[in-house]
Formats: structure tokens, sequence, C-alpha cells
């Protein structure tokens, strides 16, 4: 009921924004509107009993919205794209010997002004796979970008096959084009691909303990911190729902797994220079101020209304501290809703609307359904996914035949 009220709220306030326009400078205000609609969809989808998930409405009205989606995304993509210019710019700095983090030579676009020059604003992962595809097709254009995005989330929606034999493929398949097309425009395919990895890996600890499947996921999240920000807060919960208060021994195992993840994010920042990159990542997408200089402010559910009322200073602690206590509650909820209650939560508090990471959560909600599923749907047993499903929450009736 809790996330159904906060829902409400978050459709009212970016309705209430995409009405009155209020922030000066600010466009599209329908990004915030189209987001808070879909999450709430997705969220109707995860609270939904299996019978009904995997029932012919639902597969086929997810199956229309990821098929129009994608044609839309595939209509709109254009070869003069902000970010196919950024990657240029990128490229030409790594073959001219300079960090992109410093060369103040990356390309950025503020809408209504034109194109402005800093600093790359990405993770670093978020460099080698569109470099790598850039340098196999010997140039670089949107055909490229789109290309290697579509092949690495084609990866994650054949990953959700595998994961998942018991289940008939016809039942999964609907949710290929989301997957796959439901983003082509910015970089969030890597995001997809780590949180698929780790999700994949989580299925199987829990059908199989093995111990070094704790360090493989632990790495993943490093990977993943290295990606588009969506994959923090998600990492974040997961530890935390780990947390018991009875047990503070489980603080030193859970230190101990993150000591593994911000070491390879470490390992992964080191040759652009940690602070750099810290730098022109996360604090840039923080302060509204420094990131109106080189991007386009799109209002979101949060950062529009305290820019609106003259308080963009507030932002990153009032969006810090929301998120933080979503990710405190964790331990209350099943490992599935922890997840997807912070990326919900980090989306709305987000500096602007990311419907890019759409997909991500729908991947979420579909393995929590497969694992209801597996886990004994029909007689509301969690068995092995005990700890990842809470029996007569997320399991439900039986399949339909």
């Amino acid at each position: 009921m809790k996330s159904k009220w906060g829902l409400a709220v978050c459709v009212a306030v970016s309705l209430l924004l995409f009405i009155l326009k209020p922030v000066p400078g600010g466009r599209h205000y329908e990004y915030a509107l189209i987001q808070a609609l879909a999450l709430t969809a997705i969220w109707f989808l995860f609270a939904a009993r299996p019978r009904a998930f995997f029932g012919g409405r639902a597969l086929a009205f997810v199956l229309v919205a990821g098929l129009a989606l994608g044609i839309v995304n595939l209509c709109v993509i254009r070869s003069d794209s902000e970010i196919v210019k950024v990657y240029r710019s990128v490229f030409d700095a790594l073959e001219a010997g300079q960090n992109p983090y410093t060369s103040g030579t990356i390309y950025h676009e503020i809408e209504g002004r034109g194109p402005v020059y800093g600093n790359f604003n990405y993770s670093p992962l978020e460099i080698y796979p569109y470099y790598l595809a850039y340098k196999i097709a010997g140039t670089w254009n949107v055909t490229v970008l789109a290309a290697a995005m579509i092949l690495i989330q084609a990866a994650s929606a054949l990953l959700l096959f595998r994961m998942f034999p018991r289940i008939r493929p016809v039942l999964l398949l609907p949710f290929a084009p989301m997957i796959v097309l439901g983003e082509v425009k910015t970089t969030v395919a890597l995001t997809l691909l780590v949180v698929s990895l780790v999700l994949w890996l989580v299925k199987k600890d829990a059908e199989a303990p093995r111990p070094v499947r704790r360090y493989l996921i632990a790495v993943l999240f490093g990977l993943g911190l290295m990606t588009k920000f969506l994959a923090a807060p998600l990492m974040a919960a997961y530890y935390w729902h780990g947390f018991d208060r009875k047990n503070l021994r489980t603080l030193g195992r859970i230190g101990v797994d993150l000591g593994v993840s911000l070491a390879t994010a470490v390992l992964i920042m080191a040759p652009f220079g940690v602070i750099d990159v810290l730098k022109n990542t996360a604090l840039f997408n923080i302060v509204l101020e420094d990131r109106a200089a080189l991007t386009t402010f799109y209002p979101n559910v949060l950062s529009g209304p305290l820019t609106w009322a003259g308080w963009p200073g507030l932002f990153p602690v009032a969006a810090f501290v929301i998120l933080a206590l979503s990710i405190l509650a964790a331990p209350k909820m099943s490992l599935l809703r922890a997840m997807l209650t912070a990326g919900y939560v980090f989306m709305f508090v987000a500096t602007t609307p990311e419907p890019q990471f759409l997909p991500v959560l729908l991947f979420i909600v579909v393995v929590a359904q497969g694992l209801a599923v597996e886990a004994g749907a029909c007689d509301g047993k969690g068995g092995a996914y005990s700890t990842i499903l809470r029996p007569g929450k997320e399991t439900g009736a039986c399949l339909p035949h």
C-alpha cells in the first residue's frame, strides 16, 4: 500500500511539473511523467501473481509495449545525436594520448544553446565496449553505437532464458523486445548485463551454494559501479539486505564484500585518475549548478521542485537521505523487492529522469516472477529461494497451461 501511495505522489508531482513548466531553463518535462507512469506499470507487474504475470493479457501488453518502444527508439536515433559526438570526442582524446576526464575536449550539448566542451562524465567502463566496436568497425557512427548496445542487451536476454530452463520459452519471449530494444539511445547496456549476471549468480548460489560466487558477485558489483549509476543503489540494497542486527558478524562479511567491489572499481578508475573520475561523474551529477554548465536540465520528481523553490543546493543532501532510507529498509524486504525499491527511489531522486533504466528494472521483475514459479508458486513455499522471495508475498498461483 505504501508503494502505491509513493508512486501516486511521484506521478502527481511529475504531472504538476509538466503542466506548469516552472523551472527556468528546464526542458522536456514529459520525461519525468513518462518515467513515473512506466514505473507504476512495472510495479503492478511485480505485484501480480505469477498466473496473471505470465497470463495472456500481461504478456500481450509487455510484447506490444516492447515492440512499440523498440520501433520508436530505432526510428528516432539520429546520426548527429549528442552521444555519438560525445564518444567520438572521447576516442579522439584517447588516441591523442589525453585523459578524457581532464582534457576539456569532450563534446556536450545544451539544448537551445548548442555545443560546449568539458570532461567526460560517464564512468570508465562505459568507454571500453564502444571503443572496441569503433576499432572493429573501423568507423564510428550511430549504427555502430546502436549495434554494440543491442548486442550487449541481447546477451542479457539470452541469459534470462538460460536462468529459467523449466519455464516455457514462449512465456519469456514477450519480454525480449523490451530488454533488447528498450533503450538504444543511451548507453545502459553494460548496467543491464552486470545486473543480469548478478541475478544469475544469486539464483545459482541459492540452488547450490558455492563460496566463490560471493566474491564473483562482489567483483560484478564493482564493475557495475563503473557503468551507469543505477548499479550503486542496487548494490547497496543487495548487501544491506544481508545485515542481521542479531548477528553483527554479518557486518564483517558485508565489509569484506564491499571491499572487493570497491577495489575492483578503483582498479578500473586508476588509469584515468580516481579523483578525476569521481569529480567528473558522481560529484558532477549531484551538484545541479555544475551539471547545468554542460548539459540540459530535465527536471525530475525531486530536482524539479527543489529548483523551482530556489533550493538547488539542497538537492544532493535530500537525494542522499531519501535514497539511504530506502536502502536501510532492505532487511525488512525480500532481496529482489529491496533491490527494486532502491532502483525506483534512485530513479525518482536522480538529477534528471532516467527512463533508460526501465529495461533493467523490468529484468529484475521478470526474474522475481520466474523465481516465484520455480520456488513452488502453487504451494507458496520458498524452498531454495527463501532468502530471495518471501513466501506469501512474491509467490502465488500456478502458471496458466
